[in-house]
């Protein structure tokens, strides 16, 4: 249940969009740079009836990628785990490190997978107080329908964001949406908290809070890692 919910929600940072994983084709032929730097550490806590998971974002001011740290979801088991989400080569690298070798598996993304599966053309979308979290300031939103309530906090007051990757788009939004607002966030903005409401399964409600925003200097050395048929000659 706690994985299903993470690969849901997990992706809700700016305004409140939802990235949901579609079924990717492999990009076996797609070159990938040989090293991927990243400069900010985005840490969120998701927090659920079942447990809280701990979520580490790596972004790259002005990058069109982003690095997902799997570690803390991944305990407990032998592999290690890096996720790279490239907007402009179209593809996800999923950096592994399984019995003493290092691979990498690339899918293709497409536009379908940037997009939620509902129809947002039956929410209302309305501005609330805006207040300070963990000291920037960050104006609240809430996004509601039948089934659902969304309310989160963004703040433009950083160098970096998901919109560097996905790019912002106005055309699907609900009713009560200012296009004003976007244009404001699209280039930067960063979800600081977000309170998900499931008004008819109340065990779906969750909350995710930003418990941290860091400058790091991490790489990851993309030309270290070979294909898993090379690696293990499948």
């Amino acid at each position: 249940m706690k994985t299903q919910i993470i690969s849901k929600l997990a992706f809700c940072f700016t305004l409140f969009f939802f990235f949901q994983h579609a079924i990717a084709q492999k990009a076996s032929k797609v070159e990938l740079p040989s090293t991927y730097d990243f400069d900010y550490s985005y840490k969120l806590k998701m927090t659920h009836k079942k447990g809280d998971v701990e979520l580490n974002y790596l972004l790259k001011e002005g990058a069109k990628y982003f690095g997902f740290d799997t570690a803390d979801m991944a305990k407990g088991s032998d592999t290690k785990m890096f996720m790279v989400m490239d907007g402009e080569l179209g593809v996800t690298a999923m950096f592994m490190e399984m019995m003493g070798k290092k691979v990498v598996q690339k899918s293709k993304l497409k536009a379908s997978d940037f997009k939620s599966d509902n129809d947002n053309s039956d929410y209302t979308f309305t501005k609330i107080d805006s207040k300070t979290i963990m000291g920037y300031d960050c104006e609240g939103f809430v996004s509601e329908n039948d089934d659902h309530k969304i309310t989160f906090y963004i703040t433009d007051d950083v160098p970096v964001s998901f919109n560097q990757v996905f790019g912002a788009n106005a055309k699907q939004m609900p009713k009560g949406f200012n296009p004003e607002w976007m244009e404001k966030y699209a280039e930067n903005g960063l979800m600081m908290e977000m309170i998900f409401v499931d008004k008819k399964k109340s065990k779906n409600n969750m909350t995710m809070n930003c418990m941290s925003l860091e400058k790091t200097n991490f790489s990851i050395d993309a030309s270290k890692y070979g294909s898993m048929m090379s690696a293990f000659g499948g």
